[in-house]
């Protein structure tokens, strides 16, 4: 009879036993498989949160910050109930403002730069923006964030251009169809299918037409916190728009930081209705929000080191618990069989035998409860992992482009609002986490069963195939 036939045997022989170690052994298995892509996913989903917290960080840096010797001013965004788009959608108003008050300002000494911004807000007619940036020098450059950053097709707009636009993607979206309102997910993303993909892809290097110019698209660029819609040169916007000398915000530049306070009073006195606002006063506003953003992502590296450290300390659980089954099962066999085996090396056994016989049997077992394993981590990996894992930090902030003084900013998982609330808590999604187990991970469960198998067996065989037969014989 061969070697494995007898371990079939032996193991049917103790059916129930075999049953119980196969149960308990399938659970150790089952984590093992279960636990490497759970914990891959949560670590995934709270990197992302993290990545998210230092772009949010960046921003506040570069733009609610801004710089310490850089002033903005406006007129406030006004509310206009009298234009309604599709019956839902109340538009607003951009008050413009012009080249006196741009000579004004220009004439307030310790400036050494005004850059004019226009933006002309979308119309019912046209549902869209319209931003011009001065480009016949590189001055914008001063401010990164006059120009979008996130290009996604094609190029920005650089010095001297004419006659040419990048578009965000939600204008770009509007221009490809008008009527469609409803392609924004529930928290506001642009959600965009592979289609719709291509067509905005293939509207690079092609013309548009924005009210009767034709304009080369250079470029695409994601959505933008402070710029979108259609952007062009100054020069254009103001051509197309009618608007010549006017600007909807200047980026003003002191020499130096000890004279922002003076020059954003001359300016203030230049029009008590214009929003001043500077890089120094600004610094104030934003540090609360930037504490929240440093705890935030200090909670979520936090849970990122939480789902390491336990996913690995259950990892080791899982072998230790697996070697140990079969170790100690193996070890009662052998105490079990002695007189078998005693009898086995009487009629001329040799020690490779026995040894390749209890090896056989505990690799068999592994074997049977890592194909349970397989079977049950597909059906209960979403379950056993919530139970086994942490829950990931599984929200992002996001910010508005709000603009309001002397406010306390405060930081939400859907936004950043300007309010007095003190509180904010924050939540977690569920811990149910989509993973996937793969072929590559079931391939390596099923190694390690047997490699935990074989190691587990191996003390125990080598005892086995040291008994001597005539101890072996008188053992009760």
């Amino acid at each position: 009879m061969g070697i494995l036939s007898r371990a079939t045997r032996n193991l049917a022989r103790r059916k129930t036993r075999a049953v119980l170690v196969i149960a308990a052994l399938s659970l150790a298995l089952t984590m093992l498989i279960v636990l490497p892509p759970s914990i891959q996913a949560r670590q995934d989903i709270t990197r992302q949160a993290v990545d998210y917290f230092v772009e949010i960080n960046d921003y506040v840096t570069s733009t609610v910050t801004l710089s310490a010797t850089e002033i903005q001013c406006s007129y406030p965004v006004g509310f206009d109930p009298e234009i309604v788009f599709s019956g839902k959608d109340v538009w607003f108003t951009q008050p413009l403002m012009n080249d006196t008050i741009y000579s004004q300002v220009l004439s307030i000494p310790d400036i050494i730069n005004v850059i004019p911004l226009l933006r002309v807000l979308g119309t019912p007619d046209r549902p869209y923006a319209i931003t011009g940036v001065p480009l016949d020098n590189a001055s914008y450059q001063m401010d990164r964030t006059i120009l979008p950053t996130n290009i996604t097709a094609g190029r920005n707009l650089e010095v001297g251009d004419k006659g040419v636009v990048v578009l965000d993607l939600w204008t770009a979206q509007m221009i490809i169809n008008p009527n469609i309102r409803a392609w924004l997910s529930d928290t506001g993303e642009l959600v965009l299918n592979e289609t719709t993909i291509e067509k905005l892809t293939a509207m690079v290097g092609g013309t548009i037409t924005i009210e009767g110019h034709e304009f080369t698209v250079v470029g695409l660029a994601g959505e933008s916190l402070t710029t979108g819609g259609a952007i062009m040169s100054l020069a254009d916007a103001w051509e197309i728009t009618n608007t010549t000398g006017q600007a909807w915000q200047y980026r003003i530049f002191a020499d130096d930081i000890n004279n922002v306070n003076t020059i954003t009073a001359r300016i203030q006195s230049i029009d008590p209705k214009l929003e001043v606002t500077s890089g120094v006063s600004q610094q104030n506003i934003a540090e609360p929000l930037k504490n929240q953003i440093t705890t935030l992502t200090q909670t979520a590296q936090n849970n990122l080191n939480q789902i390491q450290g336990i996913g690995l300390m259950e990892i080791g659980i899982a072998v230790v618990a697996a070697t140990a089954i079969i170790l100690f099962l193996m070890l009662y066999s052998v105490r079990e069989r002695t007189k078998e085996i005693g009898t086995l090396k009487a009629m001329g056994a040799g020690n490779g035998t026995i040894l390749g016989q209890f090896m056989t049997e505990g690799v068999l077992l592994s074997l049977i409860a890592a194909v349970i394993a397989i079977a049950l981590s597909v059906f209960v990996l979403p379950l056993l992992a919530s139970l086994l894992l942490p829950a990931p930090v599984a929200f992002g902030p996001s910010i508005g482009p709000v603009s309001m003084s002397n406010q306390t900013l405060i930081l939400y998982p859907d936004g950043v609002y300007f309010g007095d609330d003190p509180n904010f808590i924050p939540g977690q999604e569920s811990n149910i986490i989509a993973a996937s187990i793969t072929p590559q991970i079931l391939l390596m469960g099923l190694g390690a069963a047997l490699l935990l198998g074989a190691l587990g067996t191996l003390y125990p065989a080598l005892k086995a195939a040291r008994t001597k037969p005539a101890e072996a014989m008188r053992y009760e």
